[in-house]
């Protein structure tokens, strides 16, 4: 008797598990009509190494490209002189713990064609940086791009930053500079940068290696970096050393 009972019930609940899969099924098929329609060419932007000024002249010839397929819709595409960077210059014995590796990171937005002054691009510049055991460093100055090409840019502020391990540390304000340069606009190109503040807690970094263009507004650094700065209570200078990768969004 309790047999047939459990026979009679088992399809009912089975049929109840299969009703969450065919509304799925069901808003899959809806969404996916909803997309289809909306599936458009993408936009193809060139790249001169002339700058943004010789890509524009062939927007004509990119609007009339025609890519086979893409997902995507057309997008603007990056506006000159915008950038964001992201990187990590970990120690040599790098930690594996990504929680620990983020410990070493820094990011910076900029915007280098804010105002022409004396025939170059001046813009601004933030940034904030973190290095373990212990820096913790904000930023904030003017940028000259100084061939307006990109290739060679300064950037002077001011600084304010923590050093020492006691949390207790004041924070500092101070004047810093920072130098980037690049060789060339090729697919493949040299990569340097030089970063210090003026204060009797100096910070001091610097960067050297080669770079890779991925995409007209996309580039990935990497090199060797030494770093240091002084921590007053603890009476040292501490020395970071080892491999540095940038990523870097951007015209």
């Amino acid at each position: 008797m309790i047999a047939q009972v459990c026979q009679r019930i088992s399809p009912k609940r089975s049929s109840n598990v299969d009703r969450p899969a065919r509304l799925v099924t069901i808003l899959v098929v809806v969404i996916t009509l909803a997309v289809l329609p909306t599936i458009s060419h993408a936009q193809n932007i060139p790249y001169s190494a002339g700058g943004p000024e010789m890509a524009n002249d062939h927007s004509d010839e990119a609007d009339n490209a025609v890519v086979p397929f893409c997902m995507l819709p057309k997008v603007a595409s990056t506006p000159p002189g915008l950038r964001v960077e992201m990187s990590l210059a970990p120690p040599t014995n790098i930690p594996t713990d990504p929680y620990e590796l983020g410990k070493y990171g820094r990011i910076a937005v900029e915007y280098t064609r804010i105002a022409m002054l004396d025939g170059t691009h001046v813009g601004m510049q933030a940034q904030a940086l973190h290095v373990a055991h212990h820096l913790l460093f904000y930023s904030f100055g003017l940028t000259s791009d100084i061939n307006n090409d990109g290739m060679f840019l300064l950037t002077a502020g001011v600084a304010h930053y923590q050093t020492g391990n006691n949390r207790a540390e004041p924070f500092v304000d101070a004047p810093f500079i920072r130098v980037r340069f690049q060789s060339s606009p090729d697919d493949i190109f040299l990569y340097s940068e030089l970063e210090t503040t003026m204060h009797f807690r100096e910070y001091l970094s610097g960067m050297a290696g080669i770079g890779i263009r991925l995409s007209p507004a996309m580039r990935l650094m990497g090199g060797f970096h030494h770093t240091e700065f002084v921590m007053p209570t603890e009476q040292l200078v501490r020395q970071v050393e080892g491999l540095e990768g940038i990523i870097s969004w951007g015209m």
